[in-house]
């Protein structure tokens, strides 16, 4: 892998299993040297990973905000945001990383995923198209790709 300056990093992964640890418990050490910016990004990520809040600019504030607050993620004009019932905060990360990380959101186009707890209801119009119209007002297209990805979301969901 290359890393800083085109160096090549480096990596050795010892891989131990140890049953005395639950199911979604992991004992992770990493060793480097303290000057390596790689090794202190890795470890931020794996901080976040599996974090209930977002990163999220807006202006020049920088602050997390919980997943459940979010209505909704997407993209507009190369760049990607979230949007809440507070305002629309500008994000890093690419809606591919944050389609499976909360089991509350759904990707229903290339550049939306909303969070199924702001749906106010599905429009299957008689087009065979489907308008998400969320609880802010906002409405948004399923893509017809995703179209039977939503459908099948919402069977799981019903009773």
């Amino acid at each position: 892998m290359i890393g800083e300056k085109g160096l090549k990093m480096k990596f050795n992964i010892i891989e131990q299993f140890d049953n005395n640890l639950k199911d979604n418990e992991f004992s992770i050490v990493i060793k480097a040297n303290k000057n390596n910016n790689k090794a202190k990004d890795i470890i931020k990520y794996i901080k976040n990973y599996d974090s209930d809040k977002v990163l999220v600019h807006k202006g020049y504030e920088t602050f997390m905000i919980d997943y459940k607050d979010i209505i909704l993620f997407y993209s507009e004009n190369k760049s990607n945001y979230c949007k809440t019932c507070k305002g629309i905060y500008k994000i890093k990360s690419k809606l591919y990383e944050l389609e499976n990380t909360n089991k509350d959101f759904i990707r229903i186009s290339k550049r939306c995923i909303i969070n199924i707890n702001y749906v106010k209801c599905f429009d299957r119009s008689q087009t065979g198209k489907i308008i998400v119209i969320l609880f802010d007002g906002t409405e948004e297209n399923v893509s017809r790709r995703k179209i039977r990805d939503v459908l099948d979301f919402l069977e799981d969901k019903s009773i």
